[in-house]
């Protein structure tokens, strides 16, 4: 049967289009559109019983995806409220932290900077991407207390080029290589504020912009 079009009506066949399209279909939508067809359809080439339900099944999973994206953006709004309740808590305080933001101008390779309390054996400096995705691995031996750093060549884990930008750092002694209580940090100083940007909340510590995973000591 073809699709029957009404003013203020979606055909059925347009449902995944205007999903794409970012148009939103809800449950009284469907409703208007399934009766709509009903009433409109042909008496001698009725509605399909099997077409029927492939369009109720299709408006299920579309119904399904739109909860499922609402409860995730639920979510995320939680989680940065959290968050920031946390840094407000924080600031003015020294804290420790194990990570920080970086500029790589696409050409020189940045220097890590991090320090060692303990004989930490290895230790692994991980560079991350704006969402926290972890671009590269490197590891750094650390048998003494001391200044320590990381040269990243700006290739990824796959040994692809990146691109210019603001990246992340971290590091983290290695289970098992050293003391079990040595600790690896990038640096130490007051939480002055905080700073919200693309969804992704950072404290300022000094002069730098660090994630609220890095925080790995509080001095009260």
């Amino acid at each position: 049967m073809a699709d029957v079009t009404l003013d203020g009506v979606t055909p059925a066949s347009q449902l995944a289009t205007a999903q794409a399209a970012g148009k939103t279909l809800g449950m009284n939508d469907f409703l208007k559109l399934l009766v709509t067809q009903l009433q409109n359809q042909d008496p001698l080439n009725p509605l399909d019983q099997n077409q029927f339900l492939s369009q109720t099944a299709q408006f299920t999973s579309v119904e399904q995806l739109q909860q499922i994206n609402q409860a995730l953006s639920d979510m995320k709004g939680s989680s940065t409220t959290s968050g920031m309740t946390q840094a407000a808590a924080l600031i003015g305080k020294t804290v420790t932290v194990a990570g920080q933001d970086f500029v790589y101008d696409g050409s020189n390779p940045p220097v890590l900077p991090f320090t060692v309390q303990g004989a930490a054996g290895q230790v692994q400096v991980q560079v991350l991407d704006s969402q926290g995705s972890i671009l590269r691995t490197l590891n750094v031996a650390a048998r003494t207390s001391g200044d320590y750093s990381a040269t990243w060549n700006g290739l990824d884990g796959n040994g692809r080029p990146v691109s210019p930008g603001t990246y992340h750092y971290r590091v983290a002694t290695v289970a098992g290589s050293g003391s079990p209580d040595a600790l690896a940090a990038v640096g130490q100083g007051p939480l002055t504020g905080f700073d919200l940007r693309s969804g992704v909340l950072r404290y300022q510590v000094g002069g730098a912009l660090v994630r609220s995973d890095d925080v790995i000591a509080v001095q009260q």
